[in-house]
């Protein structure tokens, strides 16, 4: 996966590059041993004393919270598992042996508190990616995801040195190295791991661990690339300065990869938090003032409490504006529905609703009666008294058509002084109610106009009866009857109604 000449003469002539100590090698050459017994990797790890006392404090620590005590390596190495304590010996061997000098380049103390925090992190999350191996299988991986950095900062001293301060934001580090080297630490740390034997699928993992590589490796759990993934974005919360964080893409990366909502995320980090206290007390390890992790959980709450109250806050605006262009919309589909004038409905409307109407009735075998009301003379108000005049007789006549309709009928301005009312499922006997209502009602009102002046208003109707006694083809021919009838009430005298029986019409003057 490293492929240029030049940098990998510069890693192999660097007398002072990471290697392992004499143990891990050993554990190494162990671990390529199919047939090594637990015995054998006891005897390699009591070799140093220190190596021992620390796995032996990790098995007895509140982080495996085991009722009896683990008194010989034989016990912990049983419990953690043969990977699992290879993996946490070499890392033991590894943070203690490795030279952490450096002058101007790479601050070590803070790559160890991050890689640890990787580590914790990559361990913990091994149990909700719902891996079934141990856990610890992981912890080396996430260790040793950035060993590259070390590497690179003893073959090429220099590099770091233009980071500064920046070199906390991980994301610089890798532009920096790609753009200095064209390749970053991942790939690095894969070469010097091979360089060092150790197996494949911690090698793999490295590789791959800070996402976007230009190849793929195959044979490899997807569960525990998304574990290595997620534990960079978990490591840079935990180490990351106060108030540089960004707790919202993490989230992000944690439900993608791990499902974890933001609810999970935050309990969890919380858990890696007081995990990373625990181990850096027996890896012996610098993280600075522990109360500060905890610190930065609270943060993250409170941030991504934040951002929930602000999304709420603007899912309510969304919906508040989402209500007022609803009601902004209705207000305009209604007033395309109505007259300008009268308030009524239109024409265009009418023959939507009958039609629909008229379907309902076929469907329902119910009847539905139109009534179509003419204003008598209505020219001479015009003529007389002129349009301003005749536009308030038109409301007055629909005023005097509203106290006579029943909550169910419907009134619609049909055109000029023209109006008309859908009765559904109203028959004979309910449409010449409600038209001698009409007639008697014009009848014993008149309009009062300007200086005393009164204007009687009189009115002729045409009904027709859809489903009970007549069956109309479709609604227009139910419009046109009542049309027709109402055009005989005019001939006929006016202010009366006419309404319509099959082949022929009867008319009933009411005065």
């Amino acid at each position: 996966m490293l492929e240029d000449a030049e940098l990998i003469a510069k890693l192999e002539g660097c007398r002072s590059l990471p290697t392992p100590p004499g143990v891990a090698e050993q554990i190494i050459s162990l671990s390529a041993k199919q047939s090594s017994e637990v015995s054998m990797l006891a005897d390699v790890v009591s070799l140093d004393p220190a190596l021992t006392v620390k796995i032996l404090r990790m098995a007895n620590s509140p982080l495996y919270a085991r009722q009896q005590k683990i008194d010989c390596l034989e016990q912990a190495i049983m419990m953690f598992g043969w990977n699992g304590t290879l993996n946490l010996a070499l890392s033991f061997s590894l943070v203690a042996k490795i030279d952490s000098a450096s002058e101007k380049g790479l601050d070590y103390v803070f790559f160890w508190k991050r890689s640890l925090a990787a580590a914790v992190a990559s361990k913990h999350l091994a149990t909700v990616a719902g891996i079934t191996s141990r856990q610890e299988d992981l912890f080396l991986p996430g260790l040793l995801q950035d060993i590259g950095m070390l590497a690179l900062d003893k073959a090429i001293p220099r590099l770091y040195e233009r980071a500064g301060e920046c070199q906390h934001d991980h994301k610089y580090l890798q532009e920096l190295e790609i753009n200095a080297i064209g390749v970053d630490h991942a790939d690095v740390g894969g070469w010097l791991l091979k360089k060092w034997n150790l197996p494949e699928r911690i090698i793999d993992l490295v590789c791959i661990s800070h996402g976007e590589k230009k190849y793929e490796i195959e044979n490899i759990c997807e569960r525990a690339k998304n574990c290595m993934e997620v534990s960079n974005v978990i490591a840079d919360c935990i180490c990351n300065d106060v108030g540089n964080n960004d707790y919202h893409h993490a989230v992000e990366v944690a439900e993608e990869l791990l499902n974890l909502d933001k609810s999970s995320f935050v309990e969890n980090l919380e858990q890696i938090a007081e995990e990373i206290k625990q181990t850096s007390a027996i890896f012996e390890l610098d993280i600075g003032d522990p109360n500060l992790i905890s610190g930065i959980v609270e943060q993250a709450k409170e941030m991504l409490l934040l951002r929930s109250m602000e999304t709420l806050k603007t899912a309510e605006e969304l919906h508040h504006a989402a209500e007022v262009l609803e009601s902004k919309t209705k207000q305009l589909e209604d007033s395309a529905k109505k007259d300008s004038l009268t308030n009524i409905y239109n024409r265009g409307y009418l023959e939507k609703s009958l039609a629909h109407e008229f379907d309902l009735s076929i469907k329902s075998k119910k009847p539905l009666a139109i009534v179509m009301v003419d204003l008598d003379h209505f020219k001479d108000v015009n003529d007389t008294y002129g349009h301003d005049c005749g536009d308030k007789v038109l409301k007055y006549a629909v005023s005097i058509l509203g106290t006579c309709v029943r909550a169910s009928d419907t009134l619609y301005r049909y055109g000029g002084e023209e109006f008309v009312i859908l009765l559904p499922n109203t028959g004979v006997e309910g449409a010449e109610s409600l038209a001698c209502r009409i007639i008697e009602a014009y009848n014993s009102n008149h309009f009062e106009y300007q200086n005393g002046a009164t204007i009687p208003v009189k009115a002729s109707l045409g009904i027709a009866i859809h489903g009970e006694e007549v069956e109309f083809e479709n609604w227009e021919d139910l419009l046109n009857i009542a049309d027709e009838c109402l055009y005989t009430s005019k001939t006929r005298g006016r202010n009366q109604y006419t309404i319509y029986e099959e082949g022929s019409s009867i008319r009933v003057v009411a005065s």
